[in-house]
């Protein structure tokens, strides 16, 4: 899994899906977290950016929890879009059909 969290749009992407404007406030972010990158270039490694210039970059070897409770939002959200474009559809077919009834 390539996963990619950006606090600057709060915006988290899962292998190149990407929702941004998420609510991550309860995900228990780092202090000064600018971006988290894992899986950039396979393997199941990454890193930790932070906004201080006087902090360098942690590199980690398991997803953190704080990044998995990212996931979860990021996935929460998809199922909203989802949930909702399936009922507009529902709602459309069900216009038609009576559009087309005798």
């Amino acid at each position: 899994m390539r996963l990619v969290i950006n606090i600057g749009d709060n915006a988290v992407g899962v292998d190149g899906t990407f929702s941004e404007g998420l609510d991550l406030s309860q995900c228990g972010l780092p202090e000064n977290f600018r971006a988290f990158q894992w899986n950039e270039h396979g393997g199941d490694t990454g890193h930790i950016e932070y906004d201080s210039p006087n902090v360098a970059n942690d590199q980690v070897n398991a997803i953190p929890a704080w990044a998995t409770a990212c996931i979860a939002v990021w996935q929460a959200k998809l199922d909203q879009e989802a949930a909702a474009l399936a009922a507009a559809e529902a709602a459309a077919a069900e216009a038609a059909e009576a559009e087309n009834a005798p």
